[in-house]
């Protein structure tokens, strides 16, 4: 009994346990701090993927008679599938974008509302970009839904 009342006030260790608590706590704050950073670099890089895609789309629509045959010819008209290549080739380091994340779709509608003809001058382009975070979270991966749709007008 004696010896059971010296352990129980024996207070030798008792910085190292605070230590592990307090270490458990702040890390976890730490990588859940940098998990949300790493979404919010996901949601802003999806929507910069989104203008970059109509801008690219924009500027190769109305006037030019040949299709493009890559992404980096500027005297071409673009197609859903070219859009989808060039916002694949932009460096997106930690994510994994694939094609089936890019919907790009030619508008028969000007901004005002009117109908026009697609891929003519006036005409809108619109390309939707989603993707899935999965957190990194041990016995809980949720995934985060990230999307952004960008809508532009077809220049000369």
């Amino acid at each position: 009994m004696q010896r059971l009342k010296s352990l129980v006030g024996n207070e030798d260790a008792a910085e190292i346990v605070e230590f592990a608590l307090a270490a458990t706590v702040f890390l976890t704050l730490l990588f859940g701090i940098i998990e949300f950073c790493m979404v919010l670099y996901a949601g802003g890089f999806v929507a910069y993927a989104a203008q970059e895609g109509t801008r690219y789309w924009m500027v190769r629509g109305s006037d030019w008679t040949t299709a493009c045959s890559t992404t980096t010819i500027y005297g071409c008209k673009a197609s859903a599938s070219n859009v989808q290549n060039y916002i694949l080739s932009l460096p997106h380091p930690g994510l994994s974008l694939v094609a089936s994340d890019i919907t790009a779709t030619a508008l028969t509608t000007t901004a005002t509302g009117g109908s026009c003809v697609q891929y003519s001058q006036g005409c809108q382009v619109q390309v939707q970009v989603t993707y899935t975070f999965q957190l990194n979270i041990p016995f809980y991966s949720p995934n985060i839904p990230v999307s952004s749709t960008s809508i532009e007008t077809i220049q000369d």
